[in-house]
């Protein structure tokens, strides 16, 4: 017999807790777990005592103190010999903690030993195999987790859960069903969601409004329900019916800033390309900037067909399409100078993403090796923040005659020109290296920039028409072009080609500091509206200062 309490309100004894931490728990777990034990099972331990160092550690692992909860839960299960499920929550909480190895070893010693159907347990060893990348171990281990009677609501949740990483949704219906903890709410949401996936409507409105709004699932039932009565698709990449939450994963995006080893490990996983799509299905707009790299630095094959799914649909912005395409393109799946069909401005049509190749080898003129020493000097000396550009004009003055027809020295003379307040003669030398080296990126964008800034708009609208992007150049040359085009469209307020031009610099060379300044203004620009914050803000400056 069960009780209608939500498991995720308030319980009712007033500890302070969640109903599911708490009473709940006493209630049915405890007494299920005691009453399945054999009676020939020899404990070499105190079982009672197993339960109250147990309790310890749910308690803190129910406030997220997941460091606390390992040890009372390590000192349950050596108390109870694992049984009681000390030794399931001390592996999960060893593998939320980012001890993977460790959590694998704890959950493997617990199924070894301990002489208890433990679903729990191989659903908890199937993610834990699935998130190191032994995807073909994970389906063993969850495999077998279904063939074993659940003794409580959490063991057959946890199964479920397993399951959503493999999409196995008859699956799901099946054990759920036969399952004596089919009514719980949490439960009732896996079903639902599964249902929902077969094609079976009815069935998933019926169990997702068994889940409530407060439940930890309700936000994600209730937006489904909405898509079920409207007969609309939800808003994800493949437009079907997620079970789980980024958060779901178990991903801690600090944690694999410090551990390089493993970061580099993940990008070669699956579980890894899921974490992306949950990520961007959660929020397109907002995520982006995280998970697209990932998808760009990730090996597994999955990552590439996620892409194309992107670029190929309807889902998110033209942006993120844009992006994906542009990493298609890095990743050698299509050819600089392809056409792709993809949706952009409200229509499929067929475009090149890129018009150019970019070529970080690529050479604009040869140096002679023996002043390649001193002019990398002054390059790195001009990058500085108190860079002395006077003192840099004199040296390059001292190389340009060693090697004069080695223009790269001319257009970084000009650069210091600029940088001394010495405009007019920079410009006469850019001039003169645009009509000498059309392909050379870099002069021209140095020259738009100082056309823009001097408010000559007319003379940098020629510039911008009469340019013809060479057919191969340096990705660095080709982003400060872009750069510079952001800033001459954003002068005058041509907003959606400024958009245009930073979004694709920023698919090109996200670290770049120039980019990622510009980026961070334009970033929320809504081209149907034609503003973002930055553009109001601007606005707002212009009417009072």
């Amino acid at each position: 017999m069960r009780d209608n309490i939500e498991p995720y309100s308030p319980c009712p004894c007033g500890s302070g807790k969640k109903y599911r931490f708490c009473c709940q728990r006493k209630k049915y777990d405890q007494p299920s777990q005691a009453s399945s034990l054999p009676s020939d099972l020899v404990i070499l331990g105190d079982l009672e005592e197993g339960r109250r160092l147990h309790a310890k550690g749910m308690e803190c692992m129910a406030k997220g103190e997941y460091e606390k909860a390992i040890s009372w839960f390590a000192k349950a299960t050596e108390e109870s010999g694992g049984i009681g499920g000390s030794a399931n929550n001390l592996a999960l909480c060893l593998f939320i903690t980012g001890k993977h190895e460790e959590a694998v070893r704890v959950q493997r010693r617990c199924l070894e030993k301990v002489p208890l159907p433990n679903p729990f347990g191989y659903a908890n060893l199937s993610i834990f195999l699935l998130f190191s990348g032994d995807e073909e171990g994970a389906a063993e281990a969850v495999s077998h987790a279904i063939t074993l009677e659940a003794p409580n609501s959490d063991a057959t949740i946890k199964v479920c859960e397993a399951l959503s990483h493999f999409k196995r949704h008859r699956d799901i219906l099946e054990t759920a069903d036969a399952s004596d903890f089919k009514n719980d709410p949490h439960v009732r949401f896996y079903t639902g969601v599964a249902a929902a996936n077969l094609g079976d409507h009815e069935r998933a409105i019926w169990d997702l409004n068994c889940v409530s709004a407060k439940h930890c699932k309700g936000g994600m039932a209730q937006k489904y329900l909405q898509h079920l009565k409207n007969k609309t698709e939800p808003n994800t990449i493949r437009k079907d019916w997620p079970y789980l939450l980024p958060e779901e994963y178990y991903i801690n995006p600090k944690q694999l800033g410090k551990d390089k080893v493993l970061s580099a490990a993940l990008l070669s996983r699956r579980y890894m390309v899921d974490f992306v799509e949950a990520l961007l299905n959660d929020g397109p707009k907002e995520m982006a900037d995280a998970a697209m790299p990932i998808l760009e630095l990730s090996s597994h094959p999955e990552a590439t067909a996620l892409l194309w799914l992107i670029l190929k649909g309807t889902f998110g912005s033209d942006q993120l399409r844009m992006n994906a395409g542009i990493i298609l393109v890095k990743k050698g799946e299509i050819q600089q100078d392809e056409a792709v069909k993809f949706l952009n401005r409200g229509e499929f049509t067929e475009q090149k993403l890129l018009s150019i190749c970019l070529n970080s080898d690529f050479k604009f003129a040869e140096l002679p090796p023996e002043l390649e020493p001193s002019y990398r000097k002054l390059v790195i000396e001009g990058r500085k923040r108190s860079a002395n550009w006077p003192k840099i004009v004199r040296e390059y003055e001292k190389l340009i005659p060693k090697a004069p027809q080695y223009y790269p020295f001319w257009y970084n003379y000009a650069v210091g020109l600029v940088q001394c307040k010495r405009s007019k003669e920079a410009e006469t030398i850019l001039r003169s290296l645009v009509a000498e080296h059309p392909e050379y990126l870099f002069a021209r964008s140095t020259l738009l920039t100082l056309l823009g800034s001097g408010g000559r708009f007319d003379e940098a609208k020629e510039l911008v028409q009469a340019t013809e992007l060479p057919k191969e150049t340096h990705p660095d040359a080709y982003v400060a072009w872009l750069v510079s085009l952001t800033m001459y469209f954003e002068a005058i307020e041509e907003n959606a080609d400024a958009f245009k031009c930073i979004q694709h610099a920023q698919t090109i060379a996200p670290d770049n500091p120039n980019v990622q300044e510009l980026w961070e203004a334009w970033k929320d620009y809504d081209e149907e509206k034609d503003t973002s914050p930055y553009l109001m803000l601007k606005l707002h400056k212009s009417k009072y200062w």
